[in-house]
């Protein structure tokens, strides 16, 4: 009696640690929150716009003057004024064609490009992300499906049991029964180590350094939150593509960078005011004047031409872009509506079927009538259901994700 109450004990001590181990299922929304609010990887990532924004206060800036400073001193022969003479002279560059406007046209088209290309890189790993939480939520799905299987299959061992301790059964059934459990724990297993891989996986792109466990579930994933219309999708693709969108504002960028370099070809006036005293006897000159370059052979004509070059190719991705960005949202859409049906009508047609066979099956076999092998053909064929429903279900989450990236339903902006 003491025995088998210790034995109660360190079996209910043992199931409450596990309980306590078992990580906290998190939904979708949660992990997608954790990552953009605490993740190290996206906080450098998004410095890349501030650094860009540097840019802008540079092009908004005037040029330093200039200060000259010079001594003269009469080393031989007769100096026309003194031995000695001290220069002071300042210049001072006037940008008034346009220049700084230009530049700074220039450095806020950057700072929207580096908008873009920051964008483009959550995007990139929130699909990651999405793809790794339906690996690991399926995953979690065939553990607790084979978990059922062998509760299952613990109730055919009892019937199996009772009717060969009454002699109305062989060894051999028993044999079978053990034979079933030992391939369903192994796929259980395995099973497992896939879910705790997924999630591996999953905490390394999520790279939050307070996340050490992340349980996704099925019903943790978000359901589609897009327009059901393909028309919709393809023109909110088009609105939010990172990719599309970086395309058109390098060739806004590229523009501006060639208008930019025009600007600067422009000659640059310069005014100055210089000062001269002389020593022995004394003297004081101030002068001043205008110092304009004269653009004879530079006139910035190789970097007009490959800003222009750029903002041309730009232009041409942008439109190839737009091409496969529609032919990517329907393909998804006709992929999402195909895998829907295929669910649905799996559901309506085998998943009856296979419950009432396995009912007959048992009430039969208790009965006498069927031999174990033909349970087992029931069970099996269950089992099969269950399986085929679950592949089922994933490709159309795994279509639904597909299509969510390519119309950008994820939180990348927050």
């Amino acid at each position: 009696m003491i025995r088998k109450l210790l034995t109660g004990m360190l079996l209910c001590f043992s199931t409450s640690t596990a309980a306590a181990e078992e990580p906290q299922a998190l939904n979708e929304e949660q992990v997608f929150r954790r990552w953009l609010s605490s993740s190290v990887e996206v906080a450098s990532w998004r410095s890349q716009i501030g650094a860009a924004r540097f840019d802008v206060v540079t092009a908004r800036l005037l040029p330093n003057p200039e200060l000259m400073l010079s001594v003269n001193q009469l080393v031989n022969g007769y100096a026309p004024d003194a031995k000695t003479g001290y220069t002071a002279q300042l210049t001072v560059p006037l940008p008034i064609f346009g220049q700084r406007g230009a530049r700074r046209e220039a450095a806020e088209a950057l700072v929207s490009v580096a908008e873009a290309n920051t964008l483009g890189t959550l995007w990139q790993r929130a699909s990651d992300i999405q793809g790794e939480m339906v690996e690991q939520a399926f995953a979690d799905a065939h553990v607790s499906m084979y978990e059922k299987n062998l509760t299952e299959l613990a109730r055919v061992r009892k019937i199996i049991e009772t009717r060969t301790a009454a002699g109305a059964n062989s060894a051999y059934d028993v044999l079978r029964v053990n034979a079933a459990e030992t391939t369903a724990r192994a796929a259980l297993r395995a099973a497992t180590t896939e879910r705790m891989a997924a999630e591996s996986r999953l905490l390394a792109l999520v790279a939050d350094p307070s996340l050490d466990r992340a349980r996704i579930t099925r019903e943790g994933l978000v359901a589609f939150q897009g327009p059901e219309n393909e028309t919709g999708l393809v023109a909110m693709a088009m609105e939010r593509r990172p990719d599309l969108a970086l395309a058109r504002r390098s060739q806004v960028a590229a523009e501006r960078s060639a208008e930019r370099w025009r600007k600067d070809a422009i000659p640059t006036p310069s005014v100055f005011g210089a000062a001269y005293l002389v020593e022995g006897p004394q003297g004081f000159v101030v002068t001043g004047g205008v110092n304009i370059p004269l653009p004879v052979f530079d006139r910035n004509q190789g970097q007009v031409g490959r800003a222009t070059t750029e903002a041309q190719m730009n232009e041409l991705a942008a439109k190839s872009l737009e091409v496969r960005i529609k032919n990517e949202v329907q393909g998804a859409w006709r992929a999402r509506e195909a895998a829907r049906a295929a669910l649905k009508e799996f559901r309506d047609a085998s998943l009856p079927t296979a419950n009432e066979l396995l009912r007959r099956a048992e009430v039969t076999y208790q009965a006498g009538t069927f031999s174990i092998a033909d349970l087992f053909d029931a069970y099996r064929a269950m089992w099969e259901v269950r399986a085929q429903e679950l592949d089922l279900e994933k490709q159309m989450a795994t279509a639904e994700a597909t299509l969510e990236r390519a119309a950008v339903l994820l939180p990348i902006s927050r």
